[in-house]
């Protein structure tokens, strides 16, 4: 069976009208092309829909039946048409990000605020959780866009560099190394060091730093989350390696970050998509307004050199 929407359209007009001069008006057709329209849908269904006199058209039982039908499908592919049309025209949406908390927490607020007063009714999921789980959500494609440093680009998505983010000495105030005109890694020998534990990219830099610094003191302490590194470092017990972007938070735990003079080559924090499909309307709008923005919210809360 071989159903045009033309033929469906067709029957539900001369159904409304009953008359199938007026219902050609209503399609934009003619009579005759109207009449054979309607014969050709009777014809693919097996049922006479009408019954036919010299004033007006009649429905048959069964072109009752087919009219409930008829109009449902109409009504879906109208609905269908506007669903499309609104995603199309970003008047709706969701877009899911990945970020690893701190990143979610510094950076994301000011782009998502942003994003919102462009395209308030597109909704936004934040997944903030441990890098290491960033990478296959996206290339799966369970995550719209990824955002943290990740290095080569990862296999399954596409990366795209935003900024550079530079690593810094934090302390607490008032720790002597604070008052000095400029700080090198090799000015942490002998410094209680307070690291990330695991793989994370800011704890395979620093260790590689010290390293070249000659600095072979083993961290006195390992904690698994960035923001319990502020609380211990405000308790006294260390110094630490901290991201440029992220020292908004370094005021309310009363410690203070200082570049590092002889620092790592700056790394790029970037956002993935998945390699595998295209993007949606919205996760292109709200990529153009995450790398429009970011670069300067990230540039504000770094400390001066």
């Amino acid at each position: 069976m071989n159903v045009t929407l033309k033929q469906v359209r067709a029957f539900v007009a001369a159904a409304d009208t009953g008359s199938l001069t007026t219902a050609a008006v209503v399609v934009n057709s003619t009579q005759s092309s109207l009449s054979v329209l309607i014969r050709e849908l009777e014809e693919a269904i097996g049922l006479r829909l009408f019954d036919r006199t010299t004033r007006r058209l009649a429905l048959t039982d069964a072109g009752q039946e087919y009219l409930v039908h008829a109009r449902r499908i109409l009504a879906e592919v109208e609905h269908a048409h506007l669903s499309t049309t609104e995603l199309v025209e970003r008047k709706r949406g969701r877009v899911v990000i990945a970020a690893p908390p701190i990143m979610a927490a510094a950076l994301l607020p000011a782009i998502i605020a942003d994003f919102h007063q462009s395209y308030p009714n597109i909704s936004i999921v934040i997944e903030d959780v441990p890098p290491s789980e960033i990478v296959p959500g996206v290339a799966s494609g369970q995550i719209d866009c990824g955002i943290g440093v990740f290095g080569e680009t990862p296999e399954g998505v596409n990366a795209t560099a935003m900024f550079k983010e530079r690593l810094l000495l934090v302390a607490r105030v008032g720790h002597p190394l604070l008052g000095r005109p400029a700080i090198r890694w090799s000015d942490l020998t002998g410094q209680p060091i307070i690291a990330i534990k695991g793989a994370a990219h800011i704890r395979r830099e620093m260790d590689i730093r010290l390293r070249l610094a000659r600095v072979t003191d083993a961290p006195v302490l390992e904690v698994r989350q960035m923001l319990t590194v502020l609380g211990m470092v405000s308790a006294g017990l260390g110094v630490a390696v901290w991201p440029s972007w992220a020292t908004l938070f370094l005021e309310s735990f009363g410690v203070e970050a200082r570049p590092l003079a002889d620092s790592a080559p700056q790394l790029d924090v970037a956002f993935i998509t998945p390699s595998s499909r295209g993007l949606s309307p919205a996760v292109s709008s709200f990529l153009a307004i995450l790398t429009a923005n970011i670069g300067r919210i990230a540039a504000e809360t770094e400390p001066s050199a």
